[in-house]
């Protein structure tokens, strides 16, 4: 093996810290994604006459729902994200973990997070 590999063995996750950012990563996906969709459904259930109309209405005439429905899906995503990593944590904890390599790039693991602009 090389010596420029760097083997760590993953543990555990925080399931709430990575639940947080599954949540919040959600939410604005669907503000981007969904918002625009909802906007569109609703110049078209105000636009038109016939079963289209009452159809897209529904589902994109209220501001209600451009606001709440990506803060629904981002719960409903930091629910099953936060019960996702505690299972993932009870299996590798009875497997022993997962091994990971990374590649060495010139930093000591004591040495991430300084600030290597300032010369001592």
């Amino acid at each position: 093996m090389s010596s420029n590999i760097l083997k760590l063995k993953l543990k555990r996750v925080d399931p709430v810290k990575y639940a947080t950012v599954a949540a919040l990563l959600t939410a604005f996906i669907m503000l981007i994604v969904f918002v625009p969709f909802m906007l569109l459904f609703s110049v078209i259930g105000a636009g038109s006459a016939g079963g289209l109309g009452e159809g897209a209405a529904i589902f994109g005439g209220s501001v209600f729902a451009i606001i709440f429905v990506p803060l629904i899906y981002g719960v409903i995503v930091f629910i099953i994200t936060l019960i996702s990593t505690s299972l993932l944590n009870f299996i590798l904890k009875k497997t022993g973990g997962i091994e990971i390599d990374f590649e060495k790039a010139g930093l000591d693991i004591s040495q991430i997070g300084q600030d290597r602009r300032i010369e001592q």
